[in-house]
């Protein structure tokens, strides 16, 4: 099943091109398939393999004449490998794409920009779709997504706080209660805590970049709050504890944030420990960081009707639930969500909501080098002691002010 586009006209120039190159190859042989060649991360597990290959299956029978040649490469290697295959002009029709060189790839022009009426925008996650806008421009679809959320020990915390007042009080109380056991292990300054840090400046109702008006806003007073939390966090959080092996799973912590692939962990190496997750708390509205799988057309392949109609496939309401499962994700696609939220367990719940309110990050080619050399050492110097907040976030951004070449 086609899930719906809008711009029907569109739509119907889109689709009749393929009608017209169905039955033979780019050669124009008699009785040749037209390949379409994908590529995607290696499978997760065997099981992932069979349902990327039944998607496989169902799109060739849906289009007679068509043959999807999907290429799996490890997860490591596969930037690398892209690299060389668009040097070589050896790109494939189609592919996956970490979500910050979409950026990078767009203002290139090494990807399509998605043609009008290929994709219903409201079909989708906001948070998620704009992972794949540059310039106000689509570029991809999101394939599957994830997020961070908050774990909580339910013996230490009964109710998990919603707020970040109520965060701080808990954690006050477990610390007070036991000086062994910490309140929550607090994320450092390092580039996973500076990934998940945007998701807390958004609670606030912060962003971090104003990326049409060029102007740096993670040195601004919901930024700084944000930050000032995680630093308000350590004294019932000491990081004599938790830096201690799996303090959270070992009950030497009340709450921790992390994402969907340490409950799987947990529940296996500690079946004892009986723990939730829920929503980020928040201080003004509900917020949340986003991580996950985007794919995107390549200029220079060979079949870009094609390729788009795959695209569709992949992330209709039907066939998005199961393949992002198989990814190691959530859904994208709204209907395939809300249908299917029950398949994904109790403790799988927050990462829905979460993924209902993510803000996606800036779209610009250095927002790695950003996030990992800038933005990640800041935190750690206000949550060291060795600078305020305030003063961590004020460097920071003029230092990435000054290599984008933005003035404010």
């Amino acid at each position: 099943m086609i899930r719906r586009v809008t711009g029907a006209a569109a739509a119907a120039v889109l689709l009749a091109g393929l009608a017209a190159c169905g039955g033979g190859s780019e050669e124009g042989g008699a009785g040749s398939a037209t390949e379409l060649t994908y590529w995607m991360f290696q499978d997760r597990t065997p099981q992932a393999g069979e349902v990327v290959e039944k998607i496989r299956t169902d799109f060739e029978k849906a289009n007679p004449g068509v043959k999807v040649n999907i290429v799996k490469i490890p997860k490591d290697d596969y930037n690398t490998k892209l690299g060389s295959a668009l040097a070589g002009n050896t790109v494939p029709d189609v592919g996956i794409l970490d979500q910050p060189l979409v950026s990078r790839f767009a203002q290139e022009g090494t990807i399509k920009e998605v043609p009008a009426g290929t994709l219903n925008e409201a079909d989708f996650w906001e948070g998620a779709l704009n992972t794949n806008k540059v310039g106000g421009k689509l570029y991809g679809f999101p394939i599957d997504h994830t997020a961070v959320a908050l774990f909580y020990n339910k013996a230490l915390v009964p109710t998990p706080p919603k707020t970040w007042d109520e965060l701080k009080s808990i954690s006050a109380a477990i610390h007070q209660k036991d000086p062994k056991v910490a309140g929550i292990v607090v994320p450092k300054g390092d580039g996973y805590g500076a990934w998940m840090w945007p998701g807390v400046v958004g609670g606030a109702g912060g962003q971090m970049v104003d990326e049409a008006n060029k102007k740096i806003l993670f040195d601004q007073a919901p930024a700084v709050e944000a930050l000032q939390l995680w630093v308000d966090l350590l004294p019932s959080s000491p990081r004599e504890i938790t830096d201690s092996d799996q303090a959270f799973a070992n009950g030497l912590a009340g709450m921790m944030i992390s994402g969907p692939w340490d409950v799987a962990t947990i529940k296996d190496q500690f079946p004892d420990l009986d723990f939730n997750v829920a929503p980020l708390p928040y201080k003004t509205t509900p917020a949340g960081n986003i991580g996950g799988e985007n794919a995107v057309v390549f200029t220079k392949g060979k079949n870009e009707q094609l390729a788009w109609k795959w695209l569709q496939h992949l992330t209709n309401s039907t066939n998005n639930t199961v393949l992002a499962q198989a990814l190691g994700g959530f859904p994208v696609n709204k209907e395939a969500a809300e249908r299917d939220a029950a398949t994904f367990g109790e403790q799988q719940q927050a990462f829905l909501e979460q993924l209902k309110v993510a803000q996606a990050r800036p779209a610009l080619p250095q927002w790695i080098q950003i996030n990992d050399e800038i933005i990640a050492p800041a935190l750690e110097s206000a949550l060291s002691g060795k600078m305020t907040a305030q003063e961590a976030l004020t460097d920071a951004a003029n230092k990435t002010r000054a290599l984008l070449g933005w003035n404010s």
